[in-house]
């Protein structure tokens, strides 16, 4: 796991070290210290690479130590890698104490201890382990003993053996040895020791890299620098969230580095010294493999490498790579599917291209562009080779954007229409392909570089396609004002017979502006328009193309929408577009309970390595997939989901798409009781005034569902009336947010029957042409715990049954849960006791599953207040409903009748004959006999009556 912000723990003295989450391990040495002091041995690892804050750990803790009561005496020696050559270095470090009482019983001088490259004999190591294991056993008869070994990989061979003899033979003593250690330069120490050193008889502590909120919170403490989402998502995404380069950073970039886009972070002056000397040392191979691998980048392939450097000889190459190996710069990576040379430190591939003349650079990126065959690779390696204007050279560029633009490649559009515009001499044409350049950056999702451009471009004369940008770039970064003008002032503009693509384009900005605030009206008809203006194979078009069915479904025309989606999966390519397909499919599906086939479409849809595509698109599935995971109880696949998701969105700054994953986020940790990251999802999930419904409403969603489980029904309701305001669910208008039942449960639970009952009456009268079994579920729920409340528990669970029963052809087990807590609660305070007992245990049982600890101890105090025994589980097929069905199944009188003539084999028309009541009423009746008897068919019920007789 990350490290996430700690207190500081505070040094005694005038200097304060800043230590981001090493609180637990500072806590563990202090507990294996006290353990210590008892009479017994203990040995702890600390593992971590260079920089990772090893020896700031150990100093932190012993200057704790030195300043609490009985402080500990203390031997210490510090690895050093030239020094590791000479033996008894690192042992001449610990017995600095003279005079010492040696293993045969005489004092010894330890100034005259030799060091040296020679090896020693047996006899002699021997004698110094047990004079330090003498030293130490008549140290701690007086106090414990805190022996340090900091950087133990350099530490020279004799000292590790002698150090291993002692760690093998010291028992029942107040000593506590501490080592620090990094695995990756330990190729140098013995085996055995290390095999003793990495054994399960030796205490191990792993640091590891620092997250952003962690980077964050270093860099307002040690810097006074409030690091941005973005800034600290890139930071750690540069450093591989290293503390030493973290800090370096931070202490050398100008302070507004961290507030603006920046395309790259340099290498730290102590990287660019280091790699300095290390290139300044290397062989003349050595060098030209270098610079090569850092112009071209760690993705290429060692034969491309090899080309552009020169040394194409592979003894010659293998030569300098071993070489490089051995000085720490770089290493060769050999796979079944690739071989690729890449730098043991992040940034070194900046610090070297730096160090490289520019007519170096020039001449090394005209051989790439020979070398390489992807076509974007080489294009990119010509521009950085073209100083200055090539018309050329730019038209070429323009092919390509328009190339890859059609297939959806925004990412790879983008460049090639920036490089073009720099490229160009003609002014009016380069501000045109900057403004295209722009929209394809945002296209792509790269929210960040967009709005660093987006002065530049309102630096430029006002044009109907100045406005589109604009108001695309206020659209997905959630300012509804600005996109409703900029985008309206970029259609009033518009000549649409003159310039039709232009005039597509900004209607399908205007679509998007729809789908952001769930306008289905505005969906269709700016979506029709957009169709009508563009060809079916235009990215304008295909995009259109993968909301419109959203608009239909969102005015109530769910069966036109699947064959919408339908027509258009028939016309898409198996390229980028049809990501856009994919997850518009997906996002209906979802709402639709085909959560499965939800699913496979955001799962589809979210990767762009292999098939370009955009970031933007990748997001948007990316976070409806870790919805659609919460709903199937996939909870650890959501949180891998939301992880994966978070450093992409932030760093891009895709402020419209944050409420949705991080509602997710939200109600997942408050569900699983970690109330600090909850906490901190919602807080990231706050949005502006001005913001999309499809903001607002996840926002707001984030936070009552965070404090429904803190049990603040109040704060919660307060939530979700603003939600019930902006989103209402209408016969013209179907909300796409399942929030009905969350805002039914907060008028209940704060005693608000009146607004319940007004309510649920208004939402119960809507027409619905489509069965969709959760929507069901949900409007039962929650009218069983309005009547619960309104003191008709028969009723109620007549309904808490039937939203039950229609989950029973659905995998929901969240939401299967949640209303089973709900019945098993309201039973309870009905003083239906063995009911609420029943149904109570099996909800228990669906929240341990799910990793819910918040309601699995809710359940716990809910069924010890029944105070009926817990007895056998429920039947696992249907736990809710099994439980429910141990309690006696009571039906009315007409349901009684009605049972009687099926189970006598009369027809539903036969028995509403007889009754004098309509078919559709005797189809109801058999549908809740069905549910309370657990059935599923006429010919169970005869059973069950054959049974009963």
């Amino acid at each position: 796991m990350s490290q996430s912000p700690q207190p500081v723990v505070p040094t005694h003295g005038t200097m304060h070290r800043v230590l981001i989450g090493l609180d637990p391990a500072l806590e563990r040495l202090s507990d294996l210290l006290k353990d210590s002091r008892k009479g017994r041995v203990n040995t702890v690892v600390i593992n971590g690479e260079a920089g990772m804050g090893k020896t700031s750990l150990i100093s932190e803790f012993a200057a704790h130590v030195r300043s609490g009561a009985r402080p500990p005496r203390t031997l210490r020696a510090q690895g050093d890698q030239w020094e590791a050559q000479l033996q008894l270095a690192g042992y001449s470090q610990l017995i600095m104490a003279s005079p010492v009482r040696s293993g045969k019983g005489y004092d010894i001088d330890i100034a005259r201890t030799p060091v040296g490259s020679q090896a020693l004999t047996p006899d002699r190591l021997m004698n110094h382990a047990a004079t330090l294991g003498t030293h130490l056993e008549s140290m701690q008869e007086r106090s414990p003993v805190l022996v340090i070994i900091d950087d133990a990989h350099w530490i020279d061979e004799a000292s590790l053996r002698i150090l291993s003899f002692v760690l093998r033979r010291l028992h029942a003593k107040k000593v506590m040895f501490l080592l620090t250690l990094d695995r990756n330069q330990a190729q140098g120490m013995p085996a055995t020791v290390l095999d003793q050193l990495t054994g399960h008889e030796v205490q191990q502590i792993t640091l590891e890299p620092l997250d952003p909120r962690g980077t964050q919170e270093l860099a307002r403490r040690r810097f006074n620098i409030d690091l941005s989402s973005a800034a600290s998502y890139e930071l750690v995404r540069h450093t591989r969230g290293n503390p030493q380069q973290i800090n370096e950073l931070l202490r050398e970039m100008p302070r507004d580095t961290w507030h603006s886009w920046f395309p790259a972070l340099p290498a730290s002056s102590r990287v660019r010294a280091r790699v300095g000397s290390i290139m300044a040392a290397a062989s003349e191979d050595l060098a030209n493999v270098a610079e090569a691998v850092a112009l071209m980048g760690e993705d290429s392939s060692l034969t491309e490498i090899a080309e552009v450097c020169g040394v194409t000889d592979q003894a010659r190459l293998l030569s300098a790579l071993d070489e490089g190996h051995r000085a720490d710069l770089l290493t060769l990576e050999l796979n079944q599917a690739s071989s690729q040379v890449k730098f043991f430190e992040p940034s070194a591939a900046g610090a070297i291209y730096e160090r490289m003349l520019p007519s170096r650079r020039v001449e090394l990126h005209h051989r790439a562009s020979r070398v390489v065959s992807d076509e974007s690779r080489r294009l990119g390696h010509l521009v950085s080779s073209a100083p200055s204007a090539n018309p050329e050279l730019a038209a070429r560029l323009q092919a390509f954007a328009t190339e890859q633009a059609s297939q959806g490649a925004w990412h790879d559009a983008a460049k090639a229409l920036l490089s073009a515009s720099r490229l160009t001499n003609d002014t009016r044409l380069r501000n045109d392909l900057l403004l295209r350049a722009v929209d394809a950056i945002i296209g792509s999702g790269n929210i960040a570089e967009a709005k660093a451009w987006a002065a530049a471009v309102d630096d430029l004369q006002p044009s109907a396609l100045r406005s589109s940008v604009l108001g695309y770039l206020s659209v997905v970064t959630g300012q509804d004002r600005s996109a409703e003008n900029q985008l309206g002032a970029a259609w009033r503009s518009v000549n649409i017979k003159q310039d039709p693509d232009t005039a597509g384009q900004i209607a399908q900005r205007l679509v998007l502006r729809g789908v952001a605030q769930w306008d289905g009206p505005a969906m269709i008809s700016w979506a029709e328009k957009a169709m009508s203006l563009t060809e079916p194979t235009t990215p304008a078009y295909i995009e259109t193309e993968a909301i419109y069915g959203l608009g239909l479904f969102a005015t109530g025309q769910l069966k036109e929408a699947r064959k919408a989606y339908a027509r258009a999966f028939e016309r898409c390519e198996e390229n980028a577009q049809k990501q856009r397909m994919e997850m518009g499919a997906g996002w209906l599906a979802l709402r639709t309970d085909e959560v499965e086939t939800a699913q496979a479409q955001f799962e589809s849809a979210g990767p762009t390595k292999f098939r370009g595509g955009s970031l933007r698109i990748s997001l948007w599935s990316e976070a409806w997939l870790a919805r659609t995971q919460l709903v199937l109880g996939h909870w650890d696949a959501a949180a891998a989901t939301i992880s994966r998701a978070a450093p992409q969105l932030e760093t891009a700054q895709m402020d419209m798409l944050r409420p949705l994953l991080y509602w997710t986020a939200a109600e997942l940790y408050s569900m699983r009781g970690d109330w600090e990251l909850a906490r901190h999802y919602v807080s990231l999930a706050a949005v502006p005034a001005d913001s999309f419904l499809c903001m607002s409403v996840p926002s707001l969603l984030a936070k009552a569902r965070f404090l429904e489980a803190r049990g603040d029904y109040g704060g919660s309701l307060e939530c979700m009336t603003r939600v019930a305001e902006l989103d209402p669910w209408t016969n013209t208008r179907v909300s796409f947010w399942s929030w009905q039942d969350t805002y039914v449960n907060s008028l209940v639970m704060t005693n608000n029957l009146d607004r319940a009952q007004e309510f649920l009456d208004e939402f119960e009268a809507i027409d619905r042409p489509e069965h969709i079994p959760t929507d069901q579920a949900r409007l039962k729920w929650a009218r069983g715990r309005l009547l619960a409340a309104q003191g008709d528990p028969d009723a109620a669970r007549d309904y808490f049954e039937d939203a039950l029963h229609e989950l029973r052809t659905v995998n929901r087990p969240y939401l299967h849960a949640r209303i089973s807590f709900a019945f098993g609660q309201s039973m309870r305070r009905a003083g239906k006791r063995r009911l609420a007992s029943s149904v109570l245990r099996a909800a228990r049982d669906l929240y341990e599953m799910l990793g819910a600890h918040t309601y699995v101890q809710r359940c716990d105090r809910e069924l010890k207040a029944t105070g009926v025994d817990q007895g056998t589980a429920p039947d696992p097929a249907d736990p809710v409903l099994a439980a429910v069905q141990r309690e006696r199944v009571q039906l009315t009188p007409q349901e009684t009748a009605v049972a009687e003539l099926v189970a006598g084999g009369s027809t539903n028309k036969e028995v509403a004959s007889h009754l004098f009541i309509a078919e559709k009423t005797v189809q109801y009746h058999l549908t809740r006999i069905y549910t309370k008897f657990g059935i599923r068919s006429r010919s169970e019920l005869a059973a069950r009556y054959r049974d009963n007789e």
